[in-house]
Order: structure tokens, then sequence, then C-alpha cells
């Protein structure tokens, strides 16, 4: 099993808790919503490296070493013991590094989307890192290095959040960077080994992404 899954859906597992919290229960998607949910994830990868999001209109190219398998992610992680279907989370992209085919992870990148309309009392960037992304994380034993860093990327406002992985089945260190977009919460989460390693990760979002 896939180390690097594990950790993802421990994170989302946590996020649903969080919301849960807010609201005593979620309303059903009507078939409006499910129409948007396909748009959402919609988006395709050429030559192996550069991704397109049709809703969110942007372009990213991945890091040199890091191979692009977002279908396999989504299965690995719905395999999962205890993962369920969210009608209001979309991964769009997952990429990972590995020594050798078999090997598991040493570093990865996940774009993802998490629909801001389940969140009953409203939310900034900087509430979402702090309320949901960072007490997700310290909560099974991570520790926070940094919340709330504005960059600017081609155009846009993201807020950073670095953290130091300590809890099992991985370690290492992991940045989130995210933004509001459409109605939606869209992060990169890069992971790897080292704070050298997932900073070149991360500064391949100032050099490649293209928004409009």
């Amino acid at each position: 099993m896939c180390r690097y899954w594990v950790l993802i859906v421990l994170v989302l597992s946590l996020l649903d808790h969080a919301v849960s919290a807010q609201s005593n229960q979620q309303e059903k998607l009507d078939h409006s919503d499910a129409s948007q949910g396909k748009q959402v994830a919609a988006g395709s990868t050429t030559d192996g490296n550069r991704y397109q999001s049709d809703y969110f209109d942007f372009t990213y190219s991945l890091p040199d070493g890091l191979v692009e398998g977002t279908e396999q992610y989504r299965s690995g992680i719905r395999a999962l013991p205890g993962a369920h279907p969210n009608p209001d989370t979309f991964i769009l992209l997952h990429a990972d590094e590995r020594a050798n085919g078999s090997a598991d992870p040493i570093g990865g990148i996940t774009i993802m989307v998490d629909r801001l309309s389940r969140y009953p009392k409203g939310a900034t960037e900087k509430d979402y890192i702090h309320h949901l992304v960072t007490k997700a994380m310290t909560d099974k034993g991570d520790e926070l290095l940094q919340e709330g860093e504005e960059v600017i990327v081609s155009g846009k406002k993201f807020f950073r959040a670095d953290y130091k992985v300590n809890s099992h089945p991985m370690s290492g260190y992991q940045t989130v960077m995210l933004t509001f977009q459409k109605g939606f919460a869209l992060s990169w989460t890069f992971f790897a080994q080292s704070k050298t390693e997932v900073d070149s990760m991360t500064s391949s979002v100032q050099r490649t992404l293209n928004a409009k």
C-alpha cells in the first residue's frame, strides 16, 4: 500500500470531520452540483508533464523527475480501508517520484479542490489553512513550520504553509499552497524527504503556472 496515499487519506478524513463539526447535516448535492462536479474534475495532461485544468483555466508543468499518475492515485485511495467518495472534493492531478517503478514514492505533488459551500460559517484562505489543514496535520503529530505566507503566482494570491511530517507511516516535509477560485479551495500539496527538495518542488508553481 502506498504510504503517500495513506497520508492524504488521513488529512482528507480529518477535513471531513472538521466540516461535520461545523454542520450537523450536509445537504445533498442537487443535479446541477453533480454536473458542475464533472466540469470541475475535467482536465488533461499532455507530453506526460503539462496539465491543463479546463474549469480553473490554468496550465502547470511538473518538475523534472515526477511522473503523472492521477487515475492510479484516485483508484488507490478508493481502495483503502475506510475511504469513501466525497462529492465536494476533487483530485485534479497527482504525480510522484520513485527510486524505481516498484518502490514507494519519495516525493509527490497533488492538486485538489474542495467546495467552499459546505462550510456554512464561511472562511478565508488563512482560516482554511489554520483551522482545517494545519489542525489536521498537527492533530496527527506533525509540526507546523510556518503558516500564512502570502505568495503572488501568475497574478493570483496564494497562501502557503509548511510542515515537518513526523507521523507514521512516512516522514519528511510537506508544503501546501492555497487559493480560492470559483467557489472552491484550490490547493497544491508538495511532499519530499527534505526541506530543500520540497522547496524546489514548490518553486515549480512560480515558474510554470499559467493562469488566466
